[in-house]
């Protein structure tokens, strides 16, 4: 599982394909949330390239 806790970088994950597996409460602040992905290489060249975008 792969942690992401970006609101714009989840919508730039499940936009190019990535399904979102669990939502929870963030352990830092309960007023945020957590999104969990499969982890895997296409998800961090993803990542990269929404990075490189901004």
């Amino acid at each position: 599982m792969y942690i992401v806790r970006s609101l714009a970088m989840t919508n730039w994950l499940c936009n190019n394909g990535f399904k979102i597996l669990k939502v929870e409460d963030s352990e830092k602040d309960d007023k945020l949330k957590v999104f969990l992905f499969e982890d895997s290489s296409a998800l961090h060249d993803t990542m990269m390239k929404y990075r490189k975008r901004v």
